[in-house]
């Protein structure tokens, strides 16, 4: 490959979304990266308004290719796509994506520095100042999303990997055989990929400059967020089958034994009786318009939570036919003692340094931590996430050992090559740590 100027297939697979489409090609007029190494390949997916006569019409700069199919699948659209490219790096977009003039320079750049990664680029809302409940609900959480990822100490998960705006080198994508055509429409198919990337060592990184903006509000509604949180129950199930070792993490689980005599009661008429359930959830939803126009968002956020458990819990089951069927399949998956992955012994008392130096050249999943002869704690292997980072160890002491590791030091006096817990905090201010299970020798 040709690291300085690779030549770039950008993939967009698209569904009965023609002006929005549009947009996104016209977005792409303008980008900084050379227009000649640039193709775009549009996947125009079981469209039956004006978008293959717009894309026949249109006039590129760039060398621009129409496919069509019909098998309402973004895994397909996007895997026919790629298939077609002859570009060194495939660059993924959705059709309601308008990125700015820097993305593609942005996303070769991180490929320049660091071969053989997945990169991604930020695309926040384009809400125009909506502030109805939910459009400032999704503004806040594509906001938090992409900060979090942003930061040095995040920890990269399988559902980290947004295919919205992704790239990575052609080769690996063939390698690992594309996104998973078997998710059909129910989506999840880049969670899978995520975690098979993962799996392969490949890299996650968050290319901070390809910035597009993301107009999914102009299809986007709280109905349309429940049709979703049903298809998230249904791709769980498939992910789920494909990789078992992920079946105790998923939010299946929730409804295997549920807590609340409510929720138990609910979950069994749900399984007995979904249409009537279903009902009385779409009666539910009209209560959400009526709290939001008493100003009671507290409450809208309850119920919106709770339907949305409930379309979730519908589409699992879509895929899992009887509650019995659910202990089944979360006995299914292995016990941590099979999760296996490279662990390692750290000791604290050699200094910060060290031990984050340590932490880059083993890359393991698991460590176990002293300070001289004491035990602080066990970071567990977590399944889904990538391997411990250097970056990542003071996050996890400062939020969740800080206090077996003050002990520690107070015992044992503090070295002159490490600081203290209090400057530590200091640098890196306390943030939740995601997914961390945690054994602390008291």
């Amino acid at each position: 490959m040709n690291r300085e100027n690779p030549t770039v297939s950008i993939i967009i697979p698209s569904h009965n979304r023609s002006s929005s489409l549009r947009r996104g090609l016209d977005a792409l007029h303008s980008q900084t990266y050379p227009l000649d190494l640039i193709e775009v390949i549009v996947v125009a997916d079981t469209c039956i308004d004006d978008t293959l006569a717009m894309l026949q019409d249109y006039k590129a700069p760039f060398k621009l290719q129409a496919i069509e199919v019909n098998c309402r699948s973004a895994a397909i659209a996007r895997n026919t796509g790629a298939a077609s490219g002859t570009g060194q790096l495939l660059l993924f977009l959705d059709d309601d994506i308008e990125a700015l003039p820097p993305l593609v320079e942005s996303h070769v750049r991180v490929h320049r520095e660091r071969p053989g990664s997945a990169v991604m680029g930020p695309y926040p809302p384009k809400l125009q100042g909506g502030t109805k409940f939910f459009d400032v609900e999704v503004r806040s959480w594509w906001e938090d999303k992409f900060y979090q990822m942003s930061r040095e100490d995040h920890r990269f998960t399988y559902q980290d990997l947004l295919s919205g705006n992704l790239s990575l080198d052609a080769e690996l994508f063939a390698r690992l055989d594309g996104f998973d055509s078997g998710f059909g429409n129910c989506g999840g198919e880049d969670y899978e990929f995520g975690l098979r990337l993962l799996k392969a060592d490949v890299p996650f990184v968050l290319a901070a400059e390809a910035v597009a903006y993301h107009y999914e509000h102009e299809t986007n509604n709280l109905d349309r967020s429940f049709r979703r949180s049903r298809q998230e129950g249904r791709s769980d199930v498939l992910i789920g089958r494909r990789h078992p070792e992920l079946r105790p993490t998923l939010h299946i689980k929730d409804y295997e034994t549920p807590y609340f005599l409510v929720d138990k009661i609910l979950v069994a008429i749900a399984f007995l009786w979904p249409t009537v359930v279903d009902g009385l959830a779409v009666g539910a939803r009209k209560c959400l318009d009526l709290l939001e126009s008493l100003g009671m968002r507290g409450t809208w956020r309850w119920l919106r939570a709770k339907l949305r458990g409930y379309w979730y819990l519908r589409g699992v089951i879509d895929e899992i036919k009887s509650r019995s069927a659910i202990s089944s399949f979360m006995q299914g998956g292995p016990a941590r003692a099979d999760l296996g992955g490279h662990e390692i012994n750290i000791d604290l008392q050699q200094g910060w340094e060290a031990a984050e130096r340590l932490l880059d050249a083993e890359r393991p999943a698991g460590v176990y931590l002293y300070y001289d002869q004491l035990t602080v704690g066990h970071i567990f292997p977590q399944v889904g996430m990538e391997p411990l980072r250097g970056a990542h160890l003071r996050s996890i002491l400062a939020v969740h050992l800080a206090e077996p590791l003050a002990r520690a030091i107070g015992v044992n006096g503090m070295p002159r090559t490490a600081k203290t817990i209090e400057e530590t905090i200091e640098e890196k201010p306390l943030v939740a740590v995601e997914s961390y299970e945690l054994a602390i020798n008291e």
